[in-house]
């Protein structure tokens, strides 16, 4: 039996969320999996992963919580980042990672690991190296092209070195062309996207309860806007995660505990949202119409924004749009890219991962 780990990064809920159907993958065939991440997100995982597998498949997972990455550090009641709060977690993490690669490579050691997945955190990357263990990367940027647009120097200098260490890659649709800079020694295969598995008999239950056109709004975790945004007059349903501020009796909140929320995104006909990779996944895989907020200090969201509508598949919407819903949803049904271009990779991450 092969023994594989995850190391996914805890920086939102987007990197777990495409890793869950890669580990389903993987655990059709003979594994042993541990998955490394936050604490709120293995718990996510846990939940996601018991509705989705056997019993016996489930059995095969070792779960363990640690503290990731920095990610980006926000402004709040804002999705503007905060760089001089974000320099300084930096720093200290970096100063942190040589010692904790060191005990990172003992415990991959002890625990037999034969290859391991990287979604994001550069000790992994480290880790793996001083292990002599094989590494496959997945993702559609890294933080060095990030950080490197409002950080010092010898910060994403640092962060690139780790990367640069990289030998197997498999990136995103969408992803940063720049984040290719810093694979310089990885051989790179192109994929597609992935996302949790839909609920058809759910979804079906969603739009039952609705007469009107059903309209999603999400900000993610990292993110609240202050700014009421009533919409009781509008004719259209509205779900909406935690920290959007719509208000109105036809204005239901999805709580952030609640396991499918691919399915209300499936479930809608337009979905207004953060420019997150993941749950831009799902509206590619469930073939959705999108409106993604602009936030044009990060270079993930201008590509991702970018990209899209040179696919007609999005348009970009800032803060303050938001109170005009109505424009938005007309500018979303203009749109009419094709969606043919995208399927599901999770089975093609986990062979590759296998076969190392």
């Amino acid at each position: 039996m092969k023994h594989i780990c995850f190391y996914i990064s805890d920086h939102g809920f987007g990197h777990i969320a495409r890793n869950i159907p890669v580990i389903a993958a993987a655990l059709k065939h003979d594994v042993c999996i541990y998955v490394v991440c936050g604490e709120k997100h293995i718990a996510f995982a846990k939940d996601n992963l018991s509705a989705m597998l056997t019993a016996e498949q489930y059995q095969r997972i070792v779960f363990r919580t640690d503290k990731m990455d920095i990610g980006l550090i926000l402004q709040e009641g804002t999705l503007l980042v905060d760089t001089e709060k974000l320099a300084k977690a930096c720093e200290q993490y970096l100063a942190g990672v040589p010692a904790r690669a060191e005990k990172e490579k003992q415990w991959l050691l002890d625990n037999h690991i034969d290859s391991v997945l990287c979604d994001m955190p550069i000790w992994s990357i480290e880790a793996c190296e001083r292990a002599g263990i094989p590494l496959l990367y997945a993702g559609n940027f890294t933080w060095t092209e990030l950080y490197r647009e409002f950080l010092p120097e010898h910060i994403w200098k640092s962060y690139a070195t780790y990367y640069g260490k990289i030998r197997y890659a498999m990136l995103y649709a969408l992803h940063n062309a720049e984040m290719t800079e810093f694979l310089d020694s990885a051989d790179i295969t192109e994929i597609s996207v992935t996302a949790r598995p839909f609920h058809e008999a759910h979804i079906a239950a969603i739009r039952a309860k609705h007469q009107r056109k059903i309209v999603f709004v999400a900000l993610g975790m990292s993110a609240q806007f202050k700014e009421p945004v009533p919409v009781s007059a509008m004719p259209f349903d509205f779900y909406t995660t935690e920290g959007v501020p719509l208000t109105g009796n036809n204005v239901t909140v999805i709580p952030f505990s609640t396991l499918d929320t691919q399915d209300y995104v499936a479930a809608a006909d337009y979905v207004i949202t953060k420019a997150g990779w993941g749950t831009v996944a799902e509206c590619l895989l469930s073939h959705q119409k999108m409106a993604l907020f602009r936030r044009d200090s990060v270079l993930e969201d201008r590509t991702t924004i970018r990209l899209l509508k040179e696919k007609h598949l999005a348009v970009s919407v800032t803060q303050r749009d938001l109170q005009n819903i109505k424009e938005i949803i007309e500018k979303m049904d203009r749109l009419h890219g094709s969606y043919n271009a995208f399927h599901d990779s999770a089975e093609e991450i986990a062979a590759k991962l296998l076969s190392l």
